[in-house]
């Protein structure tokens, strides 16, 4: 491990950062001071401190965050609020960034990170990694909407842009938001831009609202409320890594397939 992605994620800053925090404070391995930041430390049997403090010897930072409504996915914006507002200290300090985006009117699951290697494997165009959304449409679909709009998106629905999506599945599930709403939940294994909003526009429906409740098998803590955030447990980060390893030799998803 290189000392400033050790600093890094702990907080101390920005790889860019630590190079002076370590230049202006007593940083020591094995009680001998560093000031080079790409000295490694080998976390089996050396001790890290920083003016005397220990430092938890971790490269890698998971956080499950339950993004709000009104707030951008990415890092920094000029006009809105980033999810990275929503983090506490230490976590504000560290080089992290969101695995995909939702967009800003949509709710719900966002992992939070600075494992590049996890975020490639789970955003990858081939990566075949399964998004599960729950959404409420305008108005309620009759049986023969419900079964043809299920069709469609199991066939690959055409957007009004000319793309065909990729096929998805399409389930009725129990309210969890507006009263009295028809509510479903739709799988999908593609993020683009407005994708959900252009797949109901293109069957002749209006999206209302939208919450993703799962990704690559992980689920949204039913206990955090929006805006809230926590770390990931060791099995959540494996669930993680087996499920985007799994679905890349997946080519498509399949009405049965929902993780």
């Amino acid at each position: 491990m290189r000392v400033d992605k050790i600093l890094a994620s702990n907080g101390y800053g920005s790889r860019k950062d630590v190079r002076v925090f370590l230049k202006k404070n007593n940083c020591c391995i094995n009680g001998v001071r560093c000031i080079n930041p790409a000295q490694h430390i080998d976390p089996t049997k050396d001790t890290f401190t920083v003016n005397g403090i220990s430092v938890q010897l971790r490269t890698s930072v998971y956080i499950m965050l339950h993004k709000p409504a009104g707030c951008v996915s990415s890092t920094k914006d000029p006009i809105h609020k980033t999810v990275m507002d929503f983090l506490p200290a230490p976590f504000n300090a560290m080089d992290l960034f969101p695995i995909g985006r939702l967009d800003i009117d949509t709710e719900g699951l966002l992992i939070i990170t600075n494992d590049g290697n996890l975020t490639h494997s789970i955003t990858a165009p081939k990566s075949n990694c399964v998004k599960t959304y729950y959404l409420e449409l305008e108005r309620p679909l009759t049986e023969t909407e419900i079964h043809n709009f299920t069709e469609k998106l199991a066939q690959g629905i055409l957007l009004h842009t000319g793309y065909t999506c990729l096929p998805a599945a399409l389930e009725l599930t129990e309210n969890i938001h507006t009263k009295n709403a028809q509510a479903f939940l739709i799988h999908i294994t593609e993020g683009k831009y407005h994708q959900i909003k252009k797949m109901c526009t293109a069957f002749g429906v209006k999206l209302t609202y939208l919450k993703r409740v799962s990704m690559a098998g992980l689920e949204l803590d039913p206990s955090l409320a929006a805006g809230n955030c926590r770390e990931l447990t060791s099995e959540e980060i494996t669930l993680l890594y087996r499920n985007a390893a799994a679905h890349k030799s997946k080519q498509k998803l399949t009405p049965d397939l929902k993780q």
